[in-house]
């Protein structure tokens, strides 16, 4: 099986660089954009089988970067992963009304982060098909989009 793809999406340099090395350790092939016209370009181009999003970037909000995500047929399919650090109900329900598949909430280990991925990259082997008629994402009937457990 091809190594799977994720974009990690984050305007701090030093949070893609330590999430890249953790995830390429792991097996994953990796693609990286610092904000969120780069994201969506990358997203278009590469299809990668996941991504990690930041809420928080100049510019362009992770929030919106989602909605377009979810808006284009080319990668409304692609599960969307937030990353937050704003432990509040707004930045979940937000989240969900962007179309994101769940919220990962800062800080978070590499075994709570790679633990979210795999619980929803293999949904992605045959096309994500939790996605919502609307096309604004969906998440599995048994994971309930939460935060890590």
């Amino acid at each position: 099986m091809a190594k799977r793809r994720i974009l990690i999406v984050d305007d701090e340099p030093d949070v893609v660089t330590l999430i890249a090395r953790t995830l390429a350790r792991e097996g994953y092939e990796i693609e990286t954009a610092y904000d969120g016209i780069s994201a969506l370009d990358l997203a278009q181009s590469v299809k990668p089988d996941l991504i990690l999003l930041d809420i928080m970037m100049p510019m362009m909000s992770g929030y919106e970067v989602c909605e377009q995500l979810k808006a284009s047929p080319e990668t409304k399919h692609i599960p969307v992963l937030c990353l937050s650090s704003a432990h509040t109900a707004d930045a979940r329900e937000r989240s969900r009304r962007a179309g994101a598949t769940t919220l990962v909430l800062k800080p978070f280990t590499a075994a709570e982060l790679i633990a979210q991925i795999e619980r929803y990259l293999p949904a992605t082997e045959a096309g994500w098909p939790y996605a919502a008629a609307d096309g604004q994402g969906g998440t599995p009937p048994d994971a309930g989009g939460d935060a890590p457990a």
